[in-house]
């Protein structure tokens, strides 16, 4: 019985597990920052070093618009504070390209809601195959293609080309785009495994205080994501530790979605 486990914890390494089919799996978002190269973990502490705050900033600035986006779509007031206008501005044209919605950080649809938990406060999609889990932000139809989608806010643009030699701010936004295009990738088969509903292409809305983005990936290239992100699911399991996963080391998590964890 796991009626009384909590659905969310963070282990004693600091992965956060989802509890998914009697398991606790790791989130799509651990798994994607377990398996970063040495060299680009060794770049965000720098970085975490020299900007004290920041990421802690940025992830309230997520959850607001998160919650904006989760508002907007079931037409209730965004409520997004004054200060992340700038970030907000542009988002609802996007948002209103959507002619069905399937789920909203939690399923719409009757025949998705097992994919709740029991408690009904969260939900997650899940592969028993690979073992992991996460939240997707938005799943809905787009002119009867199947979309899911991710908002994400940032400083600056993702860029889906590799950039010039030099250009390290369109090689950050590379790199926010590689990983969240792995990270759709990743929400699509496991929704796919649960529902048997596979979506045609992933939409990123990305929000600056310049522009806002909606940047496509077709079905072909979310298959070459998927790819790499099961690599990288191996790769985790293979190098997790397992006294990680036993009872002792786990400690639950507050309500919060993989997506805004990530942002």
């Amino acid at each position: 019985m796991t009626t009384n486990l909590p659905y969310r914890i963070q282990t004693s390494a600091g992965y956060r597990k989802y509890l998914c089919s009697g398991l606790y799996m790791p989130s799509v978002t651990t798994v994607l920052s377990a398996t970063e190269t040495e060299k680009s973990k060794k770049s965000l502490r720098t970085w975490q070093k020299n900007n004290p705050g920041a990421l802690e900033a940025a992830s309230t600035r997520g959850s607001a618009i998160h919650l904006g986006c989760e508002n907007y779509l079931r037409g209730l007031d965004p409520a997004v504070p004054n200060e992340y206008q700038d970030f907000w501005n542009g988002m609802t044209p996007y948002l209103d390209w959507f002619d069905e919605i399937h789920w909203s950080e939690r399923p719409l649809r009757q025949d998705w809601y097992h994919l709740r938990s029991d408690d009904k406060e969260v939900a997650f999609v899940w592969s028993t195959e690979h073992l992991y889990a996460g939240c997707p932000d938005l799943i809905g139809e787009i002119g009867g293609v199947k979309v899911i989608a991710d908002f994400k806010t940032s400083n600056g643009p993702y860029m889906n080309t590799f950039p010039e030699r030099g250009d390290n701010m369109g090689y950050g936004g590379f790199r926010k785009y590689q990983k969240c295009a792995q990270q759709m990738a990743a929400y699509r088969l496991a929704l796919a495994e649960r529902t048997g509903y596979k979506c045609d292409a992933a939409l990123i809305i990305v929000s600056t205080p310049e522009i806002c983005q909606g940047i496509f990936i077709d079905s072909d290239q979310l298959d070459r994501f998927e790819a790499k992100f099961l690599t990288r699911c191996k790769q985790f399991h293979s190098i997790e530790d397992d006294e990680d996963t036993e009872s002792g080391s786990e400690q639950e998590l507050p309500r919060q979605t993989e997506s805004t964890a990530s942002s």
